[in-house]
């Protein structure tokens, strides 16, 4: 929940935002799953990592939400990024990644 909408993935891969006071549904994405952690919201931003290790952005600012980037690190991940310092850290089944803007 962000705000006053109400983001849910299913297992198929699809996105789903909501208005959290009258339950309606506002739009639908398709993303690639299969997914075990959970989005991380910043910035107007989801931040979805399926299992397969593919990053995949969506922006929700965008009237039907849209999907405006994505990274494949390549590795299991399974659980779900943090984020600190402007930072966003992903765990994988060998590696833990720093993605942020590099301190000139």
């Amino acid at each position: 929940m962000v705000g006053d909408r109400v983001y849910a993935v299913n297992a198929a891969g699809v996105l789903s935002c909501g208005d959290a006071a009258t339950g309606n549904r506002l739009w639908q994405l398709r993303l690639k799953g299969p997914f075990s952690a959970t989005p991380l919201y910043a910035g107007g931003k989801l931040y979805f990592f399926n299992e397969k290790g593919l990053a995949q952005v969506v922006d929700t600012t965008k009237p039907e939400g849209e999907l405006v980037s994505e990274l494949n690190l390549g590795e299991t991940i399974l659980g779900t990024p943090s984020l600190a310092d402007g930072a966003l850290y992903i765990r994988s089944d060998g590696r833990l990644w720093k993605l942020g803007k590099s301190k000139s």
